[in-house]
């Protein structure tokens, strides 16, 4: 076996060896969450109290285990019956940078300081995002309809599913019929099953593309361009982030990876949060359900604000 092929292997081992009781930690927080339906009881919140419904959507976006896949099925609806676009967008722009799992994640793949960054900048984002949402919609920007989507109603005029509008108007979405089940534990055993076989498999070809960025990425491609401490540094790490399909798990490793090729302290906070605000499920639902004006929104919002948090960082040391 040659000398780059046993580094490979020896990086899988040593970070699968790290980081399983972090991820199996993240599975049952989320699972418990899905369980006692903790997000259900304060997703009500969204859409309600005006511009309080902000925070709440930011906070509900940061918390539950509503991934940029599981979001779409909850905002379609929302958005279809006159729910505002500031909380939306909120929670839209919160839900694919953090929940439960990959706050853990982080915490056991790139330490426990990027962690609390990231989840501070998570509400960070969806603040920045519901409030700058909030003035464009006052200021007439967002006036009008601004959704793609066209609904759908059961025969006694109520909104179909998510997954039902969706089909109708071409977008695939995810599924699943969820069986009452006689106790909580074996509820919560069929979700750590879901949560576990969905997280596992990311978590699993994201040690092997860290173990890549080890062994094959040349030292110097990093370090000059997100290594050199500096604004420069942050700007680079946020513009390579933000066009990588990067779901908020994959992006831990990958960061995992840089970090020993030496980024820079800002612009790997910068890297964690651009690459999973575009994240392919993500501007899939965004590009389906609203004009293109709203994309762009997001998209600088996720830019700008990834570079601030960066440049944040960077000072603090």
């Amino acid at each position: 076996m040659s000398p780059d092929l046993a580094k490979f292997f020896q990086v899988i081992w040593y970070e699968a060896g790290r980081m399983w009781w972090f991820t199996l930690l993240g599975i049952t927080l989320a699972a418990l969450i899905k369980t006692f339906q903790w997000d259900r009881q304060v997703r009500g919140f969204v859409g309600k109290f005006g511009i309080w419904a902000i925070p709440a959507a930011t906070l509900i976006g940061a918390l539950s285990p509503l991934c940029s896949c599981g979001i779409l099925p909850i905002v379609i609806p929302m958005a279809l019956t006159g729910v505002p676009l500031a909380p939306l967008m909120a929670l839209l722009i919160t839900s694919p940078v953090m929940d439960p799992a990959s706050f853990f994640l982080t915490w056991g793949g790139v330490g426990a300081d990027l962690a609390w960054w990231k989840l501070g900048g998570a509400l960070f984002l969806g603040m920045s995002a519901g409030m700058i949402t909030w003035f464009f919609e006052r200021s007439g920007y967002f006036s009008g309809n601004i959704i793609k989507l066209s609904p759908v109603h059961e025969d006694n005029g109520q909104l179909a599913s998510a997954y039902e509008i969706g089909c109708h108007n071409g977008l695939r979405l995810k599924t699943m019929t969820v069986v009452p089940r006689e106790s909580k534990f074996r509820f919560f055993v069929d979700r750590f099953i879901d949560v576990g076989g969905f997280v596992g498999m990311w978590v699993a070809m994201a040690i092997v593309l860290e173990a890549a960025i080890h062994v094959y990425v040349p030292i110097d491609w990093v370090a000059n361009l997100v290594g050199v401490k500096g604004p420069g540094s942050v700007v680079a790490a946020a513009a390579v982030a933000l066009p990588l399909p990067a779901h908020q798990i994959p992006v831990v490793p990958i960061l995992a990876g840089l970090q020993a090729k030496g980024i820079a302290v800002g612009a790997d906070l910068a890297f964690l949060m651009a690459g999973p605000v575009t994240s392919i499920p993500a501007m899939a639902a965004l590009t389906a359900i609203f004009l293109p004006r709203v994309v762009v929104t997001y998209i600088a919002i996720g830019l700008v604000g990834s570079m601030l948090l960066g440049f944040a960082r960077m000072a603090l040391g």
